[in-house]
């Protein structure tokens, strides 16, 4: 019988594409700034991630210049480059390291109306990427059916998992942050020895993780210790969370983690860290992160 550990997560659906493998570069220190009027369809802690995601881009794209075309998400106006959707895609860099960051709210007036903006400044590490993407293709679902179930948005009790393919060999492991905590989803709660710091996957080979009973499920793993995941707002009206899909093409050591109730759990602070170690040791470390909802 699979392990039915069932974690309760919550959470606007943005892919953030995975950054190109880059060659080891010096790295740079950089800063950006992004100012906006308050987004009142999502959650402040989301306007400010949002915020801060597009400050890096508009830094990165400063330093080392944009990809820009038809279908950019970037425009230009005389002020440079303006980041108008998440995409770091578009820009010829890489974040690796935040080094400070700060937020000031102010009010401006609009056609006689006092207007709520947002000011995100953020400085950092980065380098600039010269070598061709490694493509990840990560997609939530809301069935294990990955042609019929890719979804942005999820209801109260429905149950998440992951479809995931990669062009060359590698190993891969899954984080999720819901509001102060950062849940890691894969390996499994329970796989230990080789397997609890990262998975190994194929080239061209399509998985579905959390279904104990798909024949797309890594078949290195053992049924009985696939976890499942259902989504629950934990009694709110809509829940906004994030998941973060890490891969590299070599084998790399987890985080340390709690392991309360069985849980494995870290703070968000010591998961960048990690996350930041690895990109200045690791030049294939990636992570992609993908924004989703739960509503009741």
């Amino acid at each position: 019988m699979a392990n039915r550990h069932k974690l309760f997560l919550s959470l606007i659906f943005m892919a953030i594409p995975f950054f190109n493998v880059c060659q080891a570069q010096k790295l740079k220190k950089i800063s950006g700034k992004v100012t906006e009027p308050i987004n009142e369809n999502i959650s402040i802690k989301e306007f400010k991630q949002e915020l801060k995601m597009k400050a890096q881009i508009q830094a990165l794209a400063d330093e080392f210049g944009t990809l820009i075309n038809s279908n950019s998400d970037l425009t230009l106006n005389n002020q440079g480059t303006t980041v108008n959707m998440l995409s770091s895609s578009n820009v010829k860099g890489e974040w690796v390291k935040t080094t400070e960051i700060s937020f000031k709210w102010f009010l401006e007036e609009v056609e006689e109306k006092q207007k709520v903006y947002l000011s995100c400044e953020i400085k950092g590490k980065a380098r600039e990427i010269t070598k061709s993407k490694v493509d990840l293709d990560a997609q939530l679902l809301k069935c294990s059916n990955t042609n019929l179930c890719i979804t942005q948005k999820f209801k109260e009790g429905e149950s998440l998992y992951l479809s995931v393919k990669t062009p060359i060999d590698g190993y891969l492991s899954i984080f999720m942050r819901e509001e102060g905590t950062v849940y890691r989803l894969l390996p499994y709660s329970n796989l230990s020895g080789n397997q609890n710091s990262c998975i190994k996957i194929e080239a061209d080979k399509e998985y579905v993780l959390f279904d104990d009973d798909n024949e797309k499920a890594i078949n290195t793993i053992q049924k009985r210790y696939i976890d499942e995941l259902q989504l629950s707002t934990m009694g709110k009206d809509k829940l906004f969370n994030r998941l973060y899909v890490v891969f590299s093409t070599s084998k790399y050591d987890k985080p340390i983690l709690n392991t309360d109730n069985g849980i494995k759990t870290l703070s968000p602070e010591s998961f960048q860290e990690w996350i930041s170690n690895n990109k200045l040791s690791d030049e294939n470390f990636q992570d992609q992160v993908i924004y989703f909802t739960v509503e009741q």
